[in-house]
């Protein structure tokens, strides 16, 4: 005889929605929102790059890599338009948005017809450009200098004079504004 044979333990549907509600609201009332002292969302600047305040740029992939290299080509590309090593960088597959994510060759998200890098080419150049343009600007607002005297190197922003230097990630919240 198991437990659910018993008489004495017979759950109505009814008790065993209220169970089910007061579960659910316990649970509810234990999130709670997130605060200033929560941990800051990565610099996106696009649809194809993260940067986080620490750690590894993510690449966001748009098409499969189906033995032509794409996404070692791609990932060279970016880290190289970031001026990163390739080992600061980790990709990520992009989800199925056609609309942010569509290979200007073929219209939609697909990989085929050995068309993956002549499509996403210049659009993956300006990803990368675009982000390290708005770091280096950021850096040059924060430091009241001209974004002309400074340059990516390394993952940073270094003035060229040589005298500041910051990292990627201590400028994304700047980048963001």
């Amino acid at each position: 005889m198991s437990i659910f044979d018993r008489a004495d333990f017979a759950v109505s549907r009814r008790q065993l929605l209220i169970g089910a509600t007061l579960t659910g609201a316990g649970l509810m009332v234990g999130l709670r929102p997130p605060t200033a002292a929560a941990a800051t969302e990565p610099f996106a600047p696009n649809a194809f790059i993260r940067i986080p305040p620490e750690g590894k740029i993510t690449f966001v992939m748009p098409s499969v890599e189906m033995g032509q290299g794409i996404y070692t080509a791609v990932a060279m590309m970016l880290a190289e338009e970031l001026e990163v090593d390739l080992d600061q960088v980790v990709l990520e597959h992009a989800p199925a948005d056609p609309k942010q994510y569509a290979n200007p060759l073929l219209g939609d998200q697909i990989t085929g017809g050995s068309l993956a890098i002549r499509g996403i080419y210049e659009q993956m150049r300006k990803a990368g450009a675009t982000a390290r343009i708005m770091l280096v600007g950021a850096a040059a607002r924060d430091w009241g200098v001209s974004p002309d005297a400074c340059k990516a190197e390394a993952g940073h922003v270094v003035e060229t004079t040589g005298s500041r230097r910051a990292a990627y990630g201590s400028l994304i919240a700047a980048a963001a504004s």
